[in-house]
């Protein structure tokens, strides 16, 4: 093959890709591209940024905002459990404690101590989730969720000694504009943001790709 002819096929492969995208629906145009961006630089992964909870029983606790004002308090489970999920299904040989153990620990006890749920529930590590803020809307007519995340690991095997800690700081979604109130309600939309974040936060943990948040504005829109 000429020189030329080869240098010629990945525009057009690329042209061929943006031009696919355009015939799709709205919603369906940002996530091909992002696909193709993805399998054109081969789909690499990249490693955990904390690889220590292999073959550990782990719990995950998420506690929310101290503020009174939190009116979001359901959504602070709803993510130790969608993250203790994506950790059982993508960190091998990992042993999680079952979200409804710890919901059942907290209604007893009132308390957010996270040592204190680590021994109740025999756990060699805690996951903790600290949201220092969490909201959904963006004045009275978009929703647009904006959290504040920390995230702690502890080793209860030494006293709950603190092994990895990161600041992932402000959490937009979606980061360009919001979502108009009344194209959906707030609790779908509510699950939807929970489910964003979820992954970013579990994405830490594991082998992952690092596309998997490119174009996740997109799915505002469904």
């Amino acid at each position: 093959m000429p020189p030329q002819a080869a240098s010629r096929r990945p525009a057009a492969w690329l042209s061929l890709l943006l031009a696919l995208s355009c015939l799709l629906p709205s919603a369906g145009c940002p996530m091909l591209l992002a696909s193709g961006v993805y399998f054109w630089e081969g789909g690499n992964m990249v490693d955990a940024d904390y690889d220590g909870l292999k073959q550990q029983r782990v719990v995950v606790f998420c506690r929310p905002p101290s503020s009174s004002t939190f009116s979001h308090a359901g959504a602070a489970r709803d993510i130790a459990k969608r993250v203790s999920s994506m950790l059982e299904q993508n960190v091998p040989k990992i042993d999680i404690v079952h979200p409804q153990e710890v919901d059942q620990w907290i209604d007893e006890n009132d308390s957010d101590d996270y040592k204190a749920l680590g021994k109740a529930v025999d756990a060699d590590r805690v996951v903790h989730v600290e949201l220092d803020h969490f909201e959904l809307f963006s004045g009275k007519t978009l929703y647009q969720g904006v959290s504040e995340v920390s995230v702690t690991v502890y080793d209860m095997r030494d006293n709950g000694r603190r092994l990895w800690d990161r600041e992932m700081g402000e959490f937009i979604f979606p980061e360009h504009g919001g979502v108009p109130v009344q194209d959906r309600s707030v609790q779908d939309f509510q699950r939807q943001y929970v489910e964003i974040l979820s992954g970013a936060i579990a994405r830490h943990f594991y082998k992952h790709d690092p596309h998997a948040g490119f174009a996740t504005d997109a799915l505002s829109i469904r």
